[in-house]
């Protein structure tokens, strides 16, 4: 007599604490592709854990093998809002070694404590530039195809 249980065929649900493997393209509203498994390959989260774009794992509860979404993503839920905070002005020092500092150049820096982050140069003036941490798609929207591929655990 079958009752219904089946679990040899059991299909996995994405659920919390869940290992995800997702196939994905990133897109901005633009249709400029910024993202995808086919660049950077597969991408395995842990639903709950995974933090880059902190709208995502929600919406991928309850998904499973084979299941397709497109999700848009606000930009609080994507790389978060542009933030002034985040730009720091100083007097123009050699940051990019022999090279002259350009508006928009991408620059790695390094405090004295060793920690180092990559900046955008925002601004350049006679003799200050203003650097921008914020991510570089910060305050964007974005919109992501998933294709879920495998639910680990």
């Amino acid at each position: 007599m079958d009752h219904g249980l089946r679990t040899e065929n059991m299909e996995r649900k994405i659920g919390w604490g869940s290992l995800v493997a997702l196939d994905y393209d990133a897109f901005l509203d633009s249709g400029e592709q910024v993202d995808s498994s086919e660049k950077n390959g597969r991408l395995t989260i842990r639903i709950g854990d995974w933090d880059v774009l902190p709208g995502l794992c929600p919406r991928l509860v309850g998904l499973a093998p084979g299941d397709e979404r497109l999700i848009r993503l606000s930009p609080p839920e994507a790389f978060g809002e542009w933030d002034a905070g985040a730009l720091m002005t100083m007097r123009e020092a050699p940051l990019a070694g022999d090279r002259a500092l350009e508006d928009g150049m991408t620059l790695r820096v390094e405090t004295s404590e060793g920690l180092s982050a990559t900046c955008r140069v925002y601004r350049l003036s006679s003799d200050r530039v203003t650097l921008d941490f914020n991510h570089p798609l910060a305050g964007q929207p974005v919109t992501v195809f998933v294709r879920v591929q495998e639910v680990l655990e």
